[in-house]
Formats: C-alpha cells, sequence, structure tokens
C-alpha cells in the first residue's frame, strides 16, 4: 500500500516543488527564467522525457487488443519480444548516449534521436498489413532505441544549460515529464477507450510523433548546451554567445563563464590525480601479487618501501 501511495503522490511532488522553486527570486535580482530558457526545456522535456515515458506505460493495456486484432495474431513469443523490446533498445541507447552526445553535442544529438522515433512509428503503424506483422516488434525495438537516448541526453542538456539558482525545478521536469507520459499512455490504452476503436488502434502508437515533430521544428531555435562547447569543442565564444542567449544579460554570461573556467581548471587538476592515483594503486596491486607469488610473503614488506618512494613520487609531480 505504501508503493502505491508514493507511486500515486510522487507526479503531484514534482509538480508542487517545480512550481514553488519557479516562484522563488530575490528581490532586486534578474529573474533566472527567460524566454529562451524555458522553450529550450520544454522542447527537451516534451520531446524526449515524455517520449521515455510514454513508451514505458503504452502497453500496459494495449498488449491485449493488439495480439487479439483479427490481421495481427500475436504469438506468446512474439508478445514477450514485443513488451520486452523498449528495455532491450532502451538499454542500448542508454549506453550510447553519453559517448555520442560528448561527441556530437546534446542539441544535434536530440534532433538526429528523432529519426528512429519516426521510423519506429512508421513500422508499428506498417504492421496493419498481416504480411508485415513483425514489423510492429521491430518498430518496438526501434523506438526503444530513442526512448534510451531521449532520457540519456534530455536530463544532460536541461541541467547544463539552466543557472545554479534553478538546477532542482528543472532536473524535477524531466522527471515530471517522464511520469507525465507514463499516465497518458496508460490512460489513452485504457480497454473503455481503446476498445471504441479497435481498428485504428495504430493511431495510438503514433503519438509519439506529435513530440517529435515539437522538437524537429523548434529545437534548432534552441542554443547548444554552454559547458559541451566549452569543455568539449573548447570554443569559449559560443560558449559565452550561449550563455547570454540563455540568462539574457551580457554580464551573468561573463560571471558565469569565469566560473565554468575556474571549474574546469581544478578538474584538470583532480582529473591528473585521480589518473596518477589509479596507476599507482594498479602498479602497487600488480606488483606485490607478483612478489608474493614468486618469493613468498617476505616481499611484502620490499613493497612496501618501494610503494612509499613511488608516492612521495607522485606527490612531487603532482603539485610540481
Amino acid at each position: 500500500a505504501s508503493v502505491s501511495t508514493q507511486s500515486t503522490g510522487y507526479p503531484f511532488l514534482c509538480v508542487i516543488m517545480f512550481f514553488d522553486l519557479f516562484s522563488k527570486n530575490n528581490v532586486g535580482s534578474p529573474s533566472p527564467w527567460t524566454r529562451t530558457l524555458i522553450l529550450s526545456i520544454s522542447v527537451a522535456i516534451i520531446g524526449s522525457s515524455f517520449q521515455f515515458g510514454f513508451q514505458t506505460g503504452c502497453m500496459a493495456n494495449t498488449l491485449a487488443t493488439v495480439s487479439n486484432a483479427s490481421h495481427l495474431d500475436l504469438g506468446k513469443t512474439t508478445q514477450t519480444i514485443v513488451v520486452s523490446g523498449n528495455a532491450i533498445g532502451g538499454l542500448v541507447g542508454g549506453l550510447a548516449a553519453g559517448p555520442i552526445a560528448d561527441k556530437i553535442g546534446r542539441k544535434k544529438l536530440m534532433l538526429i534521436n528523432n529519426i528512429p522515433v519516426l521510423v519506429g512509428t512508421v513500422l508499428m503503424a506498417a504492421a496493419m498489413n498481416p504480411a508485415f506483422k513483425y514489423f510492429f516488434v521491430f518498430g518496438r525495438i526501434v523506438l526503444g532505441i530513442a526512448s534510451g537516448v531521449a532520457t540519456g541526453v534530455a536530463p544532460m542538456y536541461i541541467s547544463e544549460i539552466s543557472p545554479v539558482s534553478i538546477k532542482g525545478a528543472v532536473g524535477v521536469s524531466h522527471q515530471f515529464m517522464i511520469t507525465f507520459g507514463i499516465l497518458v499512455g496508460f490512460v489513452l490504452s485504457m480497454s473503455k477507450v481503446l476498445t471504441s476503436f479497435p481498428d485504428y488502434w495504430h493511431v495510438y502508437f503514433a503519438l509519439p510523433v506529435l513530440p517529435a515533430l515539437y522538437q524537429l521544428v523548434l529545437l534548432p531555435f534552441c542554443p547548444e548546451s554552454p559547458n559541451w562547447l566549452y569543455f568539449n569543442r573548447e570554443r569559449e565564444d559560443l560558449s559565452r554567445e550561449a550563455l547570454t542567449r540563455l540568462r539574457n544579460s551580457r554580464e551573468l554570461a561573463n560571471i558565469e563563464l569565469e566560473e565554468m573556467i575556474k571549474g574546469a581548471h581544478y578538474r584538470d587538476r583532480l582529473r591528473y590525480g585521480v589518473v596518477q592515483t589509479a596507476l599507482y594503486g594498479s602498479n602497487v596491486a600488480v606488483d606485490s601479487h607478483y612478489r608474493c607469488s614468486v618469493t613468498g610473503r617476505s616481499a611484502v614488506k620490499r613493497c612496501k618501501r618501494d610503494s612509499k618512494l613511488r608516492s612521495e613520487y607522485f606527490k612531487r609531480r603532482r603539485f610540481k
């Protein structure tokens, strides 16, 4: 009962937290919610977060209707693949989202991710023909890949474009839109709704086209992530331009960019220290294991002496 209450009240808690943080603003300071920021966040969460939520909840009540359709007789094995296809594709898309987003950018990846959404929708709609009934399975997997990419790149993008003061509210908006997508998919797939048009069930699975088109039309007008432009592309000028559009203030953009530059300096020092520590730790472990296995336990004392010398050496190099 506690789990059911928690899952039911979670969307309402997200709404309360989001609008509570939305309304908070220091007196005399410019509002962090600019038009460009709101547009960028809405495009990301509607076109990506909602897609993930809808694909998660759309098969809750529709499997029986689809499998019992006169022209689409799906066996037990095929039904299992249809249900798990979203998770299989989501695993692939989720693992690939991070490296691809670092390579080509968050904005470009979200734009490209609409291609598998449209392809998967077309495949599932083509399953109306009995000769292409297995297209329904392939379309489900392709949409799963798109959902995995969406849930990986959308929170990354909205977190990097939002100022520090409202990052919590923006993060809640992503989770709220996922929950809202699950709710929409579940409500529209209820038996009372679907049984009223059993011959038009493909229209229900074509609904993801609407948020995909919304993102395709408006995302080109949104700026790229300033963090990606600075850290990955090393383009300070483009990062400042994106921040100026998002903050609607050149002064705030310069301040945030200076903090970003300081963060890059500390991040490089931390990365160097972590790499050196990992190399040193692995070297000591392998050396100790080799000496103990070859010469016996007495070699541990020698390893400790050598490890102490290595530690002092790397400590001098790290802060040189």
